[in-house]
């Protein structure tokens, strides 16, 4: 049977939804367009009601346009509906987060959800990597939240933090590194707070750098208190792991973290630690994530993140509207009036609109390398270690190295020509 699947949200469900792919794969069913599958699996996120709002249109439209296809719900919103935290989807079939990756099970046994169906409620799963579209490889370290923001429905979706032992992620780091991926990401809810006995996150990393020949390796969204003194020094000192870290600061303003339970972090001292790491790494591009307009916000909290932001040390960043989230402490706080939160978001956005054309141009005139991702005629596609977007005119194969003389840059991307 034909099959595709719809990925929503973070890295992590990307990753999720190539075991997903790949466990499909290997039963005999083939990839395809959405428009031709038999079957359609949505991995969905409900991180934001906006999430929510994008996996039922999604869904809508595929009834619409493919209406003889099967249609299988899974990843975080398949539990939200399951818990009772959102409505349910008629159109679909609902697979529970802990049966996504018995899909093929259900498959066979006529689309029918039992128990029994899934082969594998394992929170960890090495795969060989036939189900990554990608040229880039996410390893999964790490599930689960033990943090309880206020605004979060994360963890009562993922549950508590679990972390996959050392030796399973070498395995796995050498079957993606074998099989040609230049670069890995190491993925999770909470990677910072990976743990394996004695050994924390900077000793993982240390050990695949060690036992593989990998050419890069991206930490995705790593939490402030997961920025150890070692891991920075590692960072600063290890050109094989990407000059990228996404932090995700949330707001300026301490006061207002305090009101989202977010763990204890100084903006001030934070920032300094991502100051020092740029004197030893001069290309670094630091992103993060903002949340504006959440009820408490006042005037006084919006200009310390309007502050931060302008301080130039953050490259992008992701402006996230605030959106109450069933069963959190923050569902029932009044909200901002939606005049006042769009007016904060919109300035927020032209700030951070000029962070990245700003970081862009600073490699102007300079050669880059980057993992090639896409090809159309003398046009090459892909991204640098620093999180640029590039668009080089000459030829590169997908998934090999090749290096741009930048001659353009706009937000967060650069453009010019290959250079043998």
């Amino acid at each position: 049977m034909r099959f595709y699947i719809k990925n929503f949200g973070c890295r992590l469900n990307r990753c999720e939804g190539d075991i997903i792919a790949e466990k499909l794969i290997f039963a005999g069913h083939n990839l395809t367009n959405w428009k031709y599958a038999d079957f359609i699996i949505v991995n969905g996120c409900t991180v934001t009601g906006r999430a929510d709002q994008k996996v039922r249109q999604f869904i809508h439209r595929t009834c619409r346009e493919n209406p003889n296809a099967k249609i299988l719900l899974t990843g975080c919103t398949a539990n939200a509906i399951n818990r009772g935290f959102l409505d349910k989807i008629d159109e679909a079939i609902i697979v529970p987060l802990k049966m996504r990756y018995g899909i093929h099970k259900i498959i066979e046994n006529d689309f029918e959800i039992k128990p029994a169906n899934s082969d594998s409620t394992d929170v960890f799963v090495t795969i060989d990597g036939a189900g990554i579209s990608r040229t880039r490889a996410q390893l999964k370290i790490q599930d689960g939240c033990d943090k309880r923001c206020t605004y979060c429905i994360v963890p009562l979706i993922r549950g508590k933090s679990r972390c996959r032992k050392t030796d399973d992620i070498i395995s796995q780091a050498k079957i993606l590194v074998k099989r040609k991926f230049r670069e890995i990401i190491l993925t999770g809810v909470d990677i910072g707070d990976w743990r394996d006995g004695e050994m924390k996150l900077v000793d993982s990393i240390k050990s695949i750098l060690s036992q593989t020949d990998v050419y890069r390796i991206r930490l995705s969204s790593i939490e402030p208190p997961g920025l150890t003194d070692e891991l920075l020094d590692l960072i600063a000192a290890e050109p094989r792991i990407a000059a990228h870290l996404h932090i995700p600061f949330q707001s300026g303003s301490r006061r207002l973290l305090a009101d989202m339970n977010r763990p204890a972090y100084s903006v001030d001292d934070l920032l300094e630690k991502l100051i020092r790491l740029r004197k030893n790494r001069p290309d670094i591009c630091f992103g993060t994530d903002i949340i504006v307009g959440y009820p408490t916000e006042t005037d006084n909290d919006f200009a310390k993140t309007v502050r931060l932001l302008k301080s130039k040390i953050l490259n992008y960043a992701h402006i996230f509207k605030f959106s109450p989230r069933p069963a959190t402490k923050a569902f029932e706080l009044k909200q901002i009036p939606s005049k006042i939160l769009n007016e904060r978001a919109k300035l927020l956005r032209i700030i951070d609109s000029a962070n990245r054309t700003e970081f862009a141009q600073k490699f102007i005139g300079e050669n880059l390398d980057f993992i090639v991702e896409r090809k159309n005629g003398d046009i090459i596609t892909g991204h640098t270690g620093n999180y640029l977007k590039v668009r080089a005119k000459g030829f590169g194969k997908r998934g090999e190295i090749a290096y741009i003389k930048v001659d353009g840059a706009g937000e967060m991307s650069v453009s010019g020509k290959i250079e043998n």
